[in-house]
C-alpha cells in the first residue's frame, strides 16, 4: 500500500471550499472523484487542512493510500488532464505510511491581499480587495506586532468557529508594501475559522486611522469578537504554503512561489 502526495493550487471562487459537502462544489470532491478515476477504487482524501468558500490556494497538501502502479508523473498529469482548470495537482510523490499531511505540517502561511488604487484591477480583481483609500501601512505594522506569539485569539475568529480551544500560536504577521499591492502575509501552526480575514479587517481600520495600533492590543486581551475589524471578503485570501520537514532540501522553492 502507497501513501502518495499532492500538491495542489487552485482557484477557489467557484467552489465552497476545500471539505466536501452534499451536492456543491468543493475542491475535496472535485479531487476525489479524480483520483479515484485514476487509480480505480474508492479512497479517503486527507487533507493538511480546510479552505473556506471562494478562499485560493498556491499550496494545498493532501494523501490517499493507493496499490496504484501509476507513477507519481504519470498521476499528476492524468489527474490534471480530468480537473478543470482552476484545479491543479503541481506535484505528486510517494511518502512514507507514517505520514500524514495535516499532523506532519510544521506551519502553514497565509496572505491577504489588498489592491490600493483609484480604479480597480482587471487582473487582481479576483484576488485581492480593492481599496480606494490611502493606507498607514507603518501604523499598520506597528499594530500587527501585538498578533505575534501564543494567545487566545477569540476576539479574531468567526462566531461559528467550532475549534474547542482558541488559543493559538502565530509565527509571523508582516506586510509586503509593493504598491499598488498589499500583502499581508500570516504564519502560523494552525488557525481559527476567519482568523486571517479578522486580523487583516482589523488592520485595515488601523490603516485607515479608524483603530489606532495600540488598540489592537486591548482587542486581543478582550476576546471580544465584536470589537476588532470586520472579516474581509474570503477573494483576499490565500493559502500560500504548508511546510514540512525536509521539504526546504527536497524542493527549492518549496511552493511554486508565485510572489
Amino acid at each position: 500500500m502507497r501513501n502518495i502526495r499532492l500538491d495542489l493550487e487552485y482557484d477557489g471562487r467557484n467552489y465552497r471550499g476545500w471539505q466536501w459537502q452534499p451536492g456543491l462544489p468543493t475542491i475535496e470532491g472535485i479531487v476525489k472523484t479524480a483520483v479515484e478515476t485514476m487509480v480505480r477504487h474508492s479512497i479517503i482524501l486527507y487533507s493538511s487542512g480546510r479552505t473556506d468558500a471562494g478562499v485560493h490556494a498556491e499550496q494545498h497538501v493532501a494523501h490517499f493510500f493507493s496499490e496504484t502502479a501509476l507513477q507519481p508523473i504519470q498521476l499528476m498529469r492524468g489527474l490534471n488532464s480530468l480537473l478543470p482548470k482552476d484545479i491543479v495537482v503541481y506535484r505528486a510523490l510517494d511518502m512514507p505510511k507514517d505520514w500524514r499531511a495535516r499532523h506532519d505540517a510544521l506551519e502553514r502561511e497565509y496572505r491577504y491581499s489588498f489592491f490600493r488604487d483609484i480604479a480597480p484591477s482587471v487582473f487582481w480583481r479576483a484576488h485581492a480587495l480593492w481599496i480606494r483609500d490611502e493606507l498607514d501601512v507603518e501604523a499598520m505594522r506597528a499594530a500587527a506586532g501585538c498578533l505575534v506569539g501564543k494567545h487566545d485569539f477569540s476576539a479574531f475568529r468567526s462566531l461559528h468557529c467550532d475549534a474547542d480551544n482558541p488559543v493559538r500560536t502565530i509565527l509571523e504577521v508582516s506586510l509586503m508594501d509593493n504598491k499598488p499591492l498589499l500583502h499581508l502575509r500570516v504564519r502560523g501552526h494552525a488557525f481559527l475559522r476567519h482568523q486571517v480575514r479578522t486580523f487583516a479587517g482589523t488592520l485595515l481600520e488601523v490603516g485607515r486611522g479608524k483603530m489606532s495600533p495600540e488598540s489592537v492590543q486591548v482587542v486581543l486581551e478582550s476576546k471580544d469578537r465584536s470589537r476588532a475589524g470586520p472579516t474581509l471578503p474570503a477573494h483576499g485570501l490565500t493559502l500560500a504554503a504548508v511546510r514540512y520537514a525536509g521539504d526546504e532540501e527536497q524542493f527549492a522553492p518549496m511552493s511554486r512561489g508565485w510572489l
